[in-house]
């Protein structure tokens, strides 16, 4: 039997999109289809949503291609957007075997991920500068990259957006000045699923895992996606224990009316790791998987949770709306013991070690509530046009305590130590900010035509600021507008050439001004150019690009009590390729690769370092990138069984803005091979599969510290579909 296919209402100008509705009892399960896949699939590579009626919903892409990212407000498809935007979809994770959000950005370029690890104040970099992660399209409080989850077991889809988005995101201290990264959570489908798995491996690994899917009635369905993960670590005494929860609800609500609700929970406990100095690396006797402090320290924890909804109602084929809510807390508590460098310095392997405590409270609403309108203009002119108002209140609190009496001697040459933590030190510094956005954005996306799309957008925001206890004890409002201009030129159905202009701003969070000058928001300004491909084998984005920040704050050891001055401005550019080749079902090829040359700007002194104008960024390598290959077996005697192979390159980097000690380059291969046989699924994931030695770069306290790079390991997973 055919079904018949029609334009859908809603859909951006250009967007040449179409719906198959399939009819289960009284819902309509309508999937939104580019003209790549229609042609391809026929249909059958969409993801199913509820519905009553025909309203825009999103895709399932074939193999490792992406057509559209939820990233992008308005549903443009990517091949037509002014920006280079890189999706890791579920096949990818899955068939890479994918368990953290570390090991999923090494398959976009010019991507820095920090470490699982990393977890508190570490933030991964996109094109050379401080990214943020959003949750579903919202930003959580900057700074703060706690909401790292871990783990993927939750997430459908991995969409990095590079460059300032500011005209569209904010919240907390603002908007991103440098790229996002948006983790997609897994929704409720029309079919019920139930999946069950267990994984063990290397360093003492144990997880369970779950996923289960359950329609309740017509048009309401449920879902929860759930793991404990328990694991070692290649450094010594180093542990780490995890528990992620993703409920999530979905319901119609109306013939044009749906909701969506999705929560998100992570608790992390871990034996904090401060690294090892970057000087004993190497000297006779220092094993670098030692660990830099007393085991016996109380563990870090970690707790996120976020509550989301989001209601959408299609007024008309031309008019939606959508508007989204959310609560987010986060709270951690973090314990260390750790060599202090710039107070203690090195004598030969040997370092005096002190300890301390970082309590910090967390919490935000989010209120983010838009319009977008179809509107046909003179001749063959037609306009989206996107209208949107965001509101965030965060309050923060933290407090610090160290101790700098040492507690013991740490020889990195002795193989082991017997440091004792001893009482936790108490709270000497407090601090208490309450940080308010509100802002307003408009956009208009303009088809003029086959080929040229234009991108008008701008953002005036409003942040506020009251350091209720600590810093400066400001009490500031600032207003700010960031504009953004693109331009698209489809050469034909498969090529694009893009060129874009943004600007950023955000808040300062952590700032002690001298003379108790308050802080002013961070600016960011980026170009960018290249060309996008979609034919029906190759995909992927080449773009050069600029990106500059200013107003980065910096201690001035010229005031007595280490104040904050703002005259830190760095710099950015290179050129970066991200490329999937799939000449049939059997086979996906990705690579990419990254060329960047980062900067700072000006002359910089902080805590007795120099940080001369001209040295490179911190942690940003010049070149890098990743080919990774999978082959999926179809029919015959080996059908179910895939193999993919991965390598992944990166040059030395330096461990801060000084320039002082570097990374190791290094060149890691990878290893996944699965078999698929009735309901069971069983994975193997091998890391680092020729054991390289080497150091990668790693942050505590803006120290020359550096991590030993993960050596060979393997991971089984055993699965089962029912």
């Amino acid at each position: 039997m055919k079904l018949p296919f029609y334009r859908v209402g809603g859909v951006a100008p250009g967007a040449n999109a179409y719906a198959i509705p399939i009819v289960v009892g009284s819902l309509v399960l309508s999937p939104l289809l580019t003209d790549r896949a229609f042609a391809q699939a026929g249909g059958e590579s969409a993801s199913w949503k509820i519905r009553e009626e025909v309203i825009v919903v999103g895709t399932r892409d074939q193999g490792y291609t992406a057509s559209e990212a939820e990233v992008i407000k308005g549903g443009v498809p990517l091949i037509e957007w002014p920006q280079s935007v890189q999706v890791l979809n579920r096949t990818l994770l899955e068939e890479q075997n994918l368990q953290s959000l570390t090991a999923a950005l090494r398959n976009v370029s010019g991507v820095v991920a920090s470490h699982e690890q990393e977890s508190i104040l570490v933030n991964p970099f996109v094109r050379g500068q401080e990214a943020e992660v959003l949750l579903d399209g919202l930003v959580s409080y900057g700074d703060t990259a706690v909401i790292d989850p871990a783990s993927m077991i939750a997430f459908e889809r991995v969409e990095v957006a590079k460059g300032p988005t500011s005209t569209q995101y904010g919240g907390g201290v603002g908007a991103p000045t440098g790229g996002l990264i948006n983790l997609v959570t897994k929704t409720p489908e029309a079919d019920p699923a139930y999946y069950f798995g267990v994984r063990g491996g290397s360093f003492d690994t144990r997880a369970v895992e779950m996923d289960v899917n359950q329609p309740l009635s017509d048009g309401v369905a449920v879902r929860l996606a759930a793991e404990w993960f328990a694991s070692d670590d290649m450094v010594d005494e180093v542990d780490v224990e995890r528990v992620t929860l993703n409920p999530s609800l979905f319901a119609v609500l109306g013939e044009r009316t749906d909701f969506t609700f999705r929560g998100f929970y992570s608790n992390v406990e871990q034996l904090e790791y401060t690294g090892i100095p970057a000087q004993v690396v190497g000297l006779p006797g220092v094993d670098v998987t030692q660990f830099s402090g007393a085991t016996n320290a109380p563990d870090t924890e970690i707790e996120n949770l976020s509550l989301h909804a989001t209601l959408r109602h299609a007024f008309s084929d031309r008019l939606t709306g959508q508007v989204q809510a959310r609560y987010f807390e986060n709270s951690f508590d973090e314990f260390s013991s750790f060599p202090f460098l710039s107070a203690f310095p090195l004598d030969g392997t040997e370092v005096p070690i002190i300890r301390g405590q970082l309590p910090v409270d967390t919490e935000e609403y989010t209120l983010d509530a838009q319009l977008e309108y179809q509107l046909s203009g003179a001749g063959n002119v037609e306009h989206s046009l996107l209208l949107g108002l965001t509101w965030d209140a965060t309050d923060y609190a933290a407090g610090s305590g160290f101790d700098f009496n040492p507690i013991g001697i740490l020889d990195y040459a002795a193989g082991s130590n017997d440091l004792d933590f001893g009482a936790i030190p108490p709270i000497n510094a407090v601090s208490e900010n309450e940080y308010r956005t509100l802002a307003v954005y408009l956009q208009d996306y303009i088809s003029i035509g086959e080929h040229w799309r234009i991108l008008l957008s701008g953002r005036l925001t409003e942040y506020g600021l009251d350091e209720v206890e600590g810093g400066t004890g400001a009490d500031e409002t600032y207003t700010e507008l960031d504009p953004r201009l693109g331009v698209t030129y489809r050469v034909n159905e498969s090529i694009s050439l893009f060129a874009g202009y943004a600007t950023g701003s955000r808040m300062v969070p952590f700032f002690t001004g001298v003379d108790s000058r308050a802080p002013e928001p961070e600016q960011s300004e980026s170009w960018e150019a290249g060309v996008k491909f979609a034919t029906g084998r190759w995909s992927g984005t080449v773009a050069a690009f600029r990106l500059d920040r200013e107003n980065i704050p910096q201690t001035d050891l010229t005031d007595p009590n280490f104040g904050s001055i703002q005259n830190g401005e760095q710099r950015s550019e290179g050129v970066e390729f991200d490329l999937v080749w799939e000449p049939n079902e059997n086979l996906s090829l990705l690579a990419n690769a990254a060329y960047i040359e980062s900067e700072n700007r000006t002359d910089i002194v902080s805590f007795g370092t120099v940080f001369a104008k001209g040295n490179q960024l911190a942690r940003i390598p010049d070149t890098s990138g990743r080919l990774a290959a999978r082959y999926r077996f179809l029919g015959g005697a080996l059908d179910g069984l895939g193999l993919g192979l991965g390598m992944t390159y990166a040059d030395e980097a330096p461990l801060t803005d000084a320039n002082l000690f570097y990374s190791d380059d290094y060149v890691v291969f990878d290893l996944q091979a699965d078999y698929t046989v009735g309901p069971w699924v069983f994975r193997l994931n091998v890391v680092n599969l020729l054991d390289e030695d080497y150091v990668m770069p790693y942050q505590y306290l803006l120290q020359e510290v550096v991590r030993p790079g993960q050596e060979r390991s393997a991971f089984f997973t055993v699965g089962v579909n029912l």
